[in-house]
């Protein structure tokens, strides 16, 4: 298993645990952004190679300084589970930290 697939892998136990949380609020999805530096959101995707698609929410700075620093950075890392491309928009658009342009 390469590193990406291990860390795929990784993101996709996190949004099948957290699951569990959602009760049909916002509230649950606040609280993992809020409590991580890292979120992605996740959903099956037979259209990707992985057969999973990926949507960072919160962290793409610490994601890009991870990958130009090339060493090891820790941080709070998390995943929403979505339904789709669609719904992982609508989070990131209400509810999202994007600080992708920063």
């Amino acid at each position: 298993m390469t590193d990406l697939e291990t860390t795929l892998s990784m993101f996709v136990r996190m949004a099948n645990a957290n699951k569990a949380l959602m009760d049909g609020t916002t509230g649950p999805v606040r609280r993992i952004i809020e409590e991580s530096d890292v979120v992605l959101a996740v959903w099956q995707d037979f259209d990707q190679p992985s057969g999973i698609g990926t949507l960072i929410i919160k962290g793409g700075a610490v994601l890009r300084n991870i990958v130009t620093e090339s060493g090891s950075t820790s941080c709070r890392s998390n995943a929403i589970p979505c339904d789709s491309y669609e719904q992982a928009v609508a989070v990131l658009e209400v509810l999202g930290k994007s600080d992708l342009l920063n």
